[in-house]
């Protein structure tokens, strides 16, 4: 007789033997499998955190390394109307009285008035020159006072005249205006006409008129007179710009210029707090706690020791600037046995008192600077490409390497499973045959001549 389900030739629970077979191969291997790809994500998100870290520690650099941010200027021009005023780090501190006895203008032109700003003008062309410079606008038959203008606004080849229309009582009118004041930049135009004389008209000798004349700036320092051909005004005062905007010879206005301590104390401080934030980063992800016998995620990673062991040792460099040799130390940033920064606020006072240059050469100084290095060591391991993409990319292959070692295991399991079945089925089929055939013989010696059967 043919078994038509699992065990019922022997007795046995096959479904439950097979399953218990296959799971004391399977569940430690998975387990591992588990572990392991828990430890690669773990790492991922570690590697992760590290150079978002890291990338903080770069944007505090930025500011450091090229010396603006470590050698501001305060600039003080009080209540004044008449100017505001920049300074760089070349400027030097002091208090000046600016009167200002003109503001600068633009030259303005216009053509005559039309009572249509839609209406043809003429044919031909207008060579617009500023400054020495000339460009030219063709005027087609149909073109308007509105072609012409967004024309001229719309070459390429523009020098810096702007165009429009303004409509009085009196009519329409193309003007032209300068984009730079000064008298250097005064416009002039040649009407073309190829048809008539509509342009000549409108825009040829005597009927351009001037409604604003070129006009330059000038500004007194401290009784000294400096001519401008704009309302920004370079070069008068070492490092310093000023912007004039309104002009009235008998009112004084005080420039005041002061180094900004308090802008280098920010950023000092900034630099260290985001060092030591970096620090402490780098310490969360590379501990091993002893209590719980657990290591974090990038505990005893070369990478990272790479990185911490590079860091100490550029903060502990000195760098030359100009003949004498800088330290962190030296400007009150002190290091203590955990590698932490901190500090000296007396020390960092003095410093920025009596050696700004050195400060600001310490980070800054092109290749050497203490700020420059630290940027070119983090963008090593940031970077697209960079130390830290490899380490991703590292990470991407054992992910995808196990993901194929568990189907391969699954496939691995499944023939497992069904060689055992097979293997078990088939002894279920020749043990329910044995059955049969005892239970045959039993019944053939039971009904020989001269037994007796146990009634029981």
């Amino acid at each position: 007789m043919a078994l038509t389900a699992t065990g019922i030739g022997s007795g046995l629970d096959i479904n439950t033997i097979v399953g218990v077979l296959v799971d004391a191969e399977k569940v430690p291997k998975e387990a591992i499998f588990d572990k392991t790809e828990e430890t690669i994500d773990a790492k991922v998100s570690a590697i992760g955190t590290l150079k978002s870290a890291l990338s903080n520690f770069q944007d505090a650099l930025e500011k450091l390394k090229d010396g603006e941010s470590l050698n501001q200027r305060s600039v003080s021009t009080g209540e004044s109307t008449y100017l505001t005023a920049t300074a760089d780090k070349t400027s030097q501190s002091g208090s000046y009285n600016i009167q200002v006895e003109q503001l600068a203008l633009a030259h303005k032109v216009a053509g005559t008035n039309v009572t249509d700003p839609t209406a043809a003008v003429g044919e031909g062309s207008l060579d617009l020159t500023v400054n020495g410079n000339s460009f030219s606008v063709n005027v087609g038959a149909a073109d308007s006072l509105e072609d012409i203008a967004a024309n001229i606004n719309s070459a390429e080849d523009n020098v810096g005249v702007t165009a429009t229309i303004i409509t009085s009582d009196a009519g329409s009118r193309l003007v032209l205006s300068s984009d730079t004041e000064g008298t250097d930049s005064q416009i002039s135009v040649v009407a073309n006409d190829t048809t008539g004389s509509a342009l000549n008209d409108m825009f040829g000798v005597g009927n351009l008129e001037e409604l604003q004349g070129a006009q330059d700036s000038i500004v007194h320092v401290d009784g000294q007179k400096i001519t401008s051909q704009t309302n920004e005004v370079t070069g008068a005062i070492t490092g310093v710009t000023l912007n004039l905007t309104d002009a009235d010879l008998s009112k004084t206005s005080t420039l005041k210029i002061e180094l900004d301590t308090e802008a280098v104390k920010t950023n000092v401080q900034g630099f260290v707090d985001s060092y030591n934030s970096l620090i402490n980063s780098i310490d969360k992800l590379t501990k091993y706690d002893s209590d719980k016998d657990e290591a974090a995620a990038l505990q005893g990673d070369s990478m990272v020791r790479s990185i911490e062991s590079q860091l100490r040792n550029m903060i502990s460099d000195r760098v030359t600037v100009g003949s004498e040799s800088v330290a962190l130390y030296d400007i009150g940033i002190e290091a203590d046995r955990y590698g932490k920064l901190s500090v000296n606020s007396s020390k960092l006072d003095s410093a920025i008192e009596t050696n700004m240059a050195g400060i600001e050469g310490l980070f800054s100084t092109e290749s050497t600077g203490l700020a420059v290095r630290l940027d070119d060591l983090v963008e090593g391991y940031v970077k697209t490409g960079g130390l830290i993409d490899s380490r991703n990319n590292a990470y991407t292959s054992d992910k995808q390497r196990l993901d194929s070692q568990r189907e391969a295991f699954s496939l691995k399991m499944e023939l497992l499973e069904a060689r055992l079945f097979k293997q078990f089925n088939a002894m279920d089929l020749v043990v329910g045959k044995l059955n049969q055939q005892s239970s045959g013989i039993v019944n053939g010696l039971n009904s020989l001549p001269g037994v007796i059967k146990n009634s029981g």
